[in-house]
């Protein structure tokens, strides 16, 4: 083997090394948005949850509007599934019927904000954050 066919033999190995490092790295990099896009679906259907709970009580009737509102409040919980940790925060807040601060004293319309942290090894992968968390509007059934 002469000089040149070696000095061919080597480029072409740097050459495969590369490709397979930028391939391993990209496919690397693939797995951890499916995984972070997992755990971003996970804490939505939690935080969906939470919500539909809130609704359920108050169609149903089984708790007074200012039961949920206080039941609701200010409330941390921990859900695991597998292996992933979703720190779930909920806080009411009387408000009118678009969102905003209520002008008067009756108490018909409740906003619920939800926030869910997925906590993975060192990686937290936020839903909802305080500036704009996953809000729902409830009204008043009369019941």
């Amino acid at each position: 083997m002469g000089y040149g066919q070696m000095l061919l033999v080597m480029l072409a190995v740097v050459l495969f090394s590369s490709i397979i490092l930028t391939t391993q790295n990209n496919l690397f990099t693939l797995a951890q948005s499916a995984y972070r896009a997992m755990i971003a679906m996970q804490g939505y259907k939690i935080a969906d949850r939470f919500l539909q709970e809130i609704e359920a009580l108050n169609i149903s009737g089984k708790m007074s509007f200012d039961n949920i509102y206080n039941n609701f409040r200010f409330t941390d919980s921990l859900i695991t599934i597998n292996d992933i940790h979703y720190f779930v925060t909920s806080t009411t807040n009387w408000c009118n019927q678009y969102g905003g601060s209520p002008t008067d004293t009756l108490r018909n319309y409740m906003r619920a904000d939800i926030q869910v942290n997925g906590v993975m090894g060192t990686d937290t992968t936020r839903i909802g954050t305080p500036e704009a968390p996953i809000t729902n509007i409830y009204g008043k059934t009369g019941q």
